[in-house]
């Protein structure tokens, strides 16, 4: 009877899994780890592992290593990128399990050169982090426990191992220590198929990782199963989209089948059915769809951000054996290259409007990215949507960003130039097969979010290659002058084999997957890129990476000069918070030349605290003291940011985007970013909120006169009042202006131009005075103000101001007031450790014109009074 019984059970369960769906199930419990041929005792044990995880932050959980964050404690974790990681999990396979006809082994990230058995027998060799790891493995599993090992290898030697046995890959044949620390930096990220930051870049620590770094699941399966289903939008307009949904089924056999597939927006549901003859094999299935008066997604500013649900069910014998859904936004998106009379284009074109792009990069937001959680993600990306951004642009030396972090960029309609993961060398032609596999696996799987604007295929290889050809590499400001020598001598000694390779890939390899899979979404080369077209100074084109201020030691204020298209890339670094650097130091060490902060300064090549000082002495006077020495660095930043943005913002249409060098950190460190690691904005992230605003006042001194520009990204012209005073810092108003101004949609223009010798009747000292420009809507709401100084703060005499301060509670929020009986300028707002928000800061207080403040804290009203502290450069 019991045998009876079994065989009515197993005829059951083979019945039930005829017409089973797909299902998926997590296998990220239960998960152990070891070091292989371990070093010390206590590394043999097994011990419980963190997956999706790494090796440091499970070393870190057993307090196995020391926080290598923590003052220089990244030199006590390198032996842990020199051993061999060993990870084990036991899979239980019951009957039930066993039944169906398919069980896939699916990994969505392994970091990075892994071995993987199931019962001690090898089933995969696993060599790249950006794709997926697939294997069925329904022939290896046996009833009962099965034992799945992953062994992690070492990147190093095997990077050495490729080097030697493919000479003819190797970049240059300068053997310099600093050529050979520069290609060596470079090879991690390119021998192998892994994040080169990884390896010690001039903002991150030298520390490799390893891991089960993204989730992984058991896929069961029968005879079919929808492998994916991407969103083809070839043509859309506010009046009609015309879309392709495009389904690709796996098939074990020939059957007939039916696709029911729905969309909905809203209240509206719509749904079609198709029948279909499924061959063996893949199957790639497209049907159009036309949607009437669609609901159309739109970059931050310019408009809602409405999202469409689509669902796709895959029916045999009257059962839904599979099904997929997706999300996307509707909207055409176009990189507009047309030539004019001075050039070529470089701009965005959204939904047919010219997009003025303004953001910054992104690098990875942790050194282990498994720490990343959607409240750490909504924190960084809601700050740069309240900065006005509506443009990201994802660095192409870290890593693809998880999924929750493109769905985020998509509610809050922030665009994503997304770089493939190559940076500053050519990828050898060995790596080609390896290569497609990553750039077919991540266009599918980002395509349908309405946030990729851009395809990118590298970050600064063209440096190498397209731009040794056709532009000096020095002009651009990516390579400092004092390097040139050393450059030259590498360009000249780079074989013809890398620039062919070079043009193989990112010309024609990789831009045929992207045209094959997304042809709607644009591609470019390289960042930064001239399309292989000479540049002079009568033909500009392209976007750049223009760093002259930080490499070759230019005034911030020759900025205002730079005649750019579309700069990618630009910066000089500034400070964190001071609450950050308690974090990570010891008292002793909070100075700019201690031995641990220039051990969390990684610039490369040059001593970067040292060039942050030379430009404080150039703007400002002689810090007293640290504190003092960290608030100036961070002004340097912000005023460096703000004099370039609103140079290219005056310069519309002829540039048409600015994304700055960078939004946040992998760790604690002094860098480029604006927003630390740990999530506190620095000062120039504060300024961005003004000068990325959607109408943007800007005054500028040109030929002998005060031109007050009115900047809008607004596609509506729109009535508005413009007032502009000379001021002395006491207050006292010597020249006034007030005009009605319609400022028109989407341009920049000269709204007043004032002659200097009309203000020299005001008797004003240079030293002593200022402009402010204010422009209000017609309903008396202020859309911009701005303030403009005659002189650097070094050569000002400011008055010294008092400031009254007061902090109310209201509502959910807390409200700071502040007044001042003369000019306060660049007020900055602290309250120590506190956790604490603020609408903004490092503002000029102008005189008697009280200014209010949001804050955001979980502290009490009497704390917050207790810790606040005002810093302004005229009490300095």
């Amino acid at each position: 009877m019991r045998k009876i019984l079994s065989m009515i059970t197993a005829c059951l369960l083979l019945e039930l899994a005829a017409f089973s769906q797909t299902q998926k199930i997590l296998i990220e419990k239960g998960w152990e780890f070891r070091e292989q041929n371990a070093s010390k005792p206590e590394l043999s044990e097994w011990r419980n592992a963190t997956v999706p995880g790494l090796i440091h932050t499970d070393l870190l959980n057993h307090k196995l290593i020391p926080d290598p964050f923590y003052r220089d404690n990244e030199k006590k974790v390198q032996w842990v990128s020199n051993s061999e990681w060993e990870y084990r999990k036991t899979i239980t396979a019951d009957q039930k399990l066993l039944h169906h006809k398919h069980i896939d082994l699916v990994f969505e990230g392994l970091n990075t050169l892994a071995d993987i058995s199931l019962n001690g027998k090898f089933i995969l060799h696993a060599n790249n982090m950006f794709r997926e790891w697939r294997l069925d493995i329904k022939s290896y599993l046996k009833p009962g426990n099965n034992t799945l090992t992953i062994v992690f290898h070492r990147i190093r030697p095997e990077v050495a191992r490729l080097e030697k046995a493919h000479p003819e890959e190797n970049e240059g044949k300068d053997t310099s220590a600093l050529a050979k620390m520069i290609f060596d930096k470079f090879k991690l990220g390119s021998y192998v198929r892994k994040a080169a930051y990884e390896g010690g870049w001039d903002w991150g620590p030298d520390m490799i990782t390893c891991g089960i770094w993204r989730p992984v699941y058991l896929q069961t399966w029968e005879d079919q199963r929808i492998v994916d289903m991407g969103i083809a939008q070839p043509d859309i307009t506010p009046q009609a989209a015309h879309i392709t949904t495009g389904i690709r089924v796996l098939s074990a056999n020939k059957t007939q089948a039916v696709l029911k597939i729905t969309y909905a927006q809203g209240a509206q549901t719509r749904s079609f059915t198709y029948p279909v003859t499924l061959h063996s094999g893949l199957n790639e299935i497209g049907y159009p769809i036309d949607i009437a008066t669609p609901k159309l997604w739109y970059p931050n500013g310019y408009g809602k951000q409405d999202m469409y649900l689509f669902k796709t069910e895959l029916i045999t014998g009257g059962h839904i054996i599979d099904e997929v859904s997706t999300k996307t936004g509707l909207r055409s998106v176009k990189l507009n290259k047309d030539r004019d009379s001075l050039g070529r284009k470089f701009e965005f074109i959204v939904n047919g409007i010219p997009v003025f792009a303004k953001g910054a990069n992104i690098i990875p937001f942790d050194h282990f990215p498994t720490r990343m959680t959607a409240k750490r993600y909504r924190h960084f990306l809601q700050a740069a949507a309240d900065a006005h951004m509506n443009m990201m642009r994802l660095w192409g030396g870290g890593y693809y960003e998880t999924q929750e972090f493109y769905d985020l960029c998509d509610e809050m309609g922030i665009m994503i130039w997304q770089d493939f993961m190559f940076a500053n060398a050519t990828p050898p032609s060995f790596l080609k097969e390896s290569i497609g596999e990553e750039v077919d696996y991540q266009v599918r799987r980002l395509r349908n979010h309405p946030c990729i604007a851009v395809w990118c295929g590298n970050n600064e290889i063209s440096i190498f290659s397209e731009a040794s050809l056709y532009v000096d590499p020095t002009d651009s400001g990516v390579i400092p002058e004092a390097f040139k020598a050393l450059f030259d001598k590498i360009l000249s000694s780079i074989k013809p084999k890398t620039f062919t390779d070079y043009l193989e890939m990112f010309g024609y390899f990789i831009p045929g997957i992207v045209n094959r899979i997304t042809p709607e979404i644009p591609y470019t080369s390289s960042s930064p890129t001239s399309d292989f077209e000479r540049q002079s100074a009568n033909f500009n084109s392209g976007d750049k990476h223009n760093y002259k201020v930080w490499w070759s030691n230019k005034p911030i204020e020759d900025q205002a000069n730079y005649k750019d298209r579309f700069v990618s890339e630009t910066g000089i670094q500034g400070f964190p918070d001071m609450a950050s650097i308690d974090a990570f130091t010891e008292p002793t060490d909070r100075s700019a030349t201690s031995d641990i902060m220039n051990a969390h300064q990684k610039n490369f090549s040059l001593n970067g605290n040292v060039v942050i000082g030379k430009i404080i002495k150039t703007e400002y006077k002689e810090p007293a003291d640290f504190a003092i020495f960290n608030y100036l660095s961070q002004l340097v930043q912000g005023e460096s940011l703000k004099i370039y943005t609103e140079a290219m913002r005056r310069r519309r249409p002829f540039s048409m985007g600015f994304l700055y060098w960078q939004l946040n950190d992998s760790w604690p460190v002094i860098s480029w970013a604006t927003m630390d690691y740990y999530g506190r904005p620095k000062a120039a992230m504060y300024m961005a909120k003004h000068f990325f605003e959607p109408v943007l006042v800007s005054p500028q001194e040109e030929d002998g006169k005060i031109n007050i520009y009115v900047v809008s990204d607004h596609t509506t012209n729109e009535d508005a009042s413009l007032e502009v005073r000379l001021m002395d810092f006491g207050g006292k108003v010597l020249w006034s202006k007030k005009i009605k101004h319609e400022v028109k949609a989407l341009s920049s223009e000269i709204a007043i131009s004032i002659p200097k010798e009309d203000l020299a009747g005001a008797y004003y000292d240079p030293e002593k005075s200022f402009i402010s420009a204010k422009l209000t809507s017609a309903k008396g709401a202020l859309l911009s103000s701005n303030d403009f100084y005659f002189k650097r703060p070094k050569g000002l005499k400011y008055t010294k101001a008092t400031i009254q301060t007061d902090v109310l509670k209201q509502s959910d929020h807390y409200v700071l007031k502040l007044s001042s009986n003369a000019l306060a300028p660049r007020v900055e707002i602290t309250f120590g450790d506190e956790e604490v928000s603020l609408s903004d800061n490092y503002i000029d207080v102008l005189p008697n014109e009280p200014v209010s403040i949001n804050i955001n804290s979980p502290v009490t009203l009497e704390q917050l009074k207790k810790t606040l502290k005002i810093k302004s450069l005229d009490q300095l």
